[in-house]
């Protein structure tokens, strides 16, 4: 049962990766949604708040590198953590520079540590919520 309001997606050709992540997350408390489909995730994002995304860099279907541009569209609150075993200098500054908040090379040697790149991207969450709250009540 979840004790958080935070909204997860998780995009990964993978299955695998998709159900560890879930249950992973899940018992964290964090609300999951998962999807194989870059472009069918994206338009989940049009209709549902997803707080946190998870995406690989390498898909079949819709490289990560796009599909993160494409979700900061839709809503650049969202806080997106890269993951790739493909990893390269040139595409960590290429998702840092289109507004990743993290990066994650799998395969995950410790679970934990995804926990925790998670964990601090809802404080950063939370607190650009409070600035924007801020401004509001100016």
């Amino acid at each position: 049962m979840s004790n958080k309001n935070i909204n997860v997606l998780i995009i990964d050709d993978e299955e695998s990766i998709l159900s560890s992540l879930r249950r992973l997350l899940e018992d964290k408390g964090y609300n999951v949604v998962t999807n194989s489909n870059p472009a069918a995730a994206i338009e989940y994002m049009r209709n549902n708040i997803v707080h946190i995304a998870l995406v690989d860099i390498t898909m079949p279907n819709m490289d990560g590198l796009s599909a993160l541009s494409m979700m900061k569209e839709v809503n650049g609150l969202t806080q997106i953590i890269m993951m790739s075993a493909y990893a390269t200098t040139d595409r960590v500054i290429a998702a840092l520079e289109n507004g990743a908040n993290d990066f994650l090379l799998k395969p995950f040697d410790n679970l934990e540590h995804v926990v925790s790149i998670v964990e601090e991207s809802e404080k950063k969450l939370i607190r650009w919520q409070g600035v924007i709250k801020q401004l509001g009540a100016l």
